[in-house]
């Protein structure tokens, strides 16, 4: 089973690559430039008996070193988050789809986006009980 836990250790790894550092307080406490904050949002569990299907957007924030100046920085690191999440995202003995990454800038923030989608088997815990085989079968026929 991959869980959330999972995902952001992936993502993390990933974004560990590039040197700069990754917050996992909130922002609202203060935080160091450069950075990032990851955040998983719109998760959506569904199941049947015997899989689960899993959907969540990731959102990572890039906070430049200069808070005014950071034009080139940021565009560099746009095409350095592109290359990391490109396709594919392992995380544990799996490779998740990427299918598009989204970057935009707001407010001298670099946002990058994708989504990830991906289906595990439930592992059932009840086991059938051993039971002895037949090993016999007797029957008469009875006449009517």
């Amino acid at each position: 089973m991959i869980g959330y836990k999972d995902i952001r250790f992936a993502i993390n790894k990933q974004l560990s690559k590039t040197g700069v550092e990754i917050n996992s307080r909130d922002v609202s406490e203060g935080f160091v430039r450069p950075s990032f904050f990851v955040q998983l949002d719109n998760n959506i569990r569904s199941s049947t008996e015997n899989q689960v299907h899993r959907s969540m957007m990731v959102h990572i924030y890039y906070f430049p070193s200069d808070r005014y100046e950071y034009a080139i920085e940021v565009l560099e690191m746009q095409e350095a988050l592109e290359e990391l999440f490109d396709q594919k995202l392992p995380v544990k003995d799996r490779l998740l789809n990427i299918n598009e990454v989204t970057t935009f800038l707001n407010d001298g923030v670099l946002n990058c986006t994708f989504d990830l989608e991906f289906y595990y088997a439930i592992e059932h815990s009840k086991q059938i009980p051993a039971a002895e085989l037949m090993e016999e079968l007797h029957f008469e026929k009875v006449e009517e």
